[in-house]
């Protein structure tokens, strides 16, 4: 029996002792303070400038290599006016440099476009012109249709002759233009 109360008092302290031993305090992991860090001016500076005005993104269609269709870029305007979009399809090879808007009027999802001038493309080269000027237009501004001048008058081009009551619309296989 003396040798059970001694097994007994040396597991009871074996106990106390492991109850008693200090273990590692717990740390905390928290996230570093953000630090402000000087600009670099490189692609690494993810912080957007508080100064920076907002912009518009548009889509932006233009004839592509070999003449058969059209491209569709992303890019992004200040504010989504006609004289904007027509300085992006100046941009982009679509429409010649001083091109002007005339008159650009919205109303039920038709709207009027009238330019300064809208160049000669040739045979091919116009119905891509004014499926590019269309696709542009109508997408950008969420538009069901749009009528085409030039300088007041119906657009007509070797390919294409307007009348009164002909209207774009966005042609949605755009990339084979025919």
């Amino acid at each position: 029996m003396k040798k059970f109360i001694v097994f007994l008092m040396s597991a009871v302290m074996m106990m106390s002792l492991a109850a008693c031993t200090p273990t590692q305090p717990k740390v905390e992991t928290t996230a570093p303070d953000p630090q402000v860090m000087a600009s670099t001016g490189g692609a690494s500076d993810k912080v957007p400038d508080p100064n920076a005005e907002p912009m518009e993104v548009i889509s932006v269609y233009s004839q592509n290599d070999d003449g058969t269709g059209l491209n569709q870029a992303m890019d992004a305007v200040s504010e989504l006016t006609a004289e904007a979009m027509v300085d992006k399809l100046i941009e982009y090879g679509v429409l010649e440099e001083g091109t002007k808007v005339l008159k650009f009027d919205k109303k039920d999802g038709t709207a009027t476009l009238d330019l300064s001038k809208v160049p000669d493309k040739g045979s091919n080269g116009d119905l891509l012109l004014v499926t590019a000027i269309g696709n542009t237009f109508i997408e950008n501004f969420e538009l069901d249709k749009l009528k085409l001048l030039v300088d007041g008058k119906n657009y007509s081009g070797q390919q294409i002759k307007q009348g009164d009551n002909d209207y774009l619309e966005y042609v949605k296989n755009y990339k084979s233009v025919k």
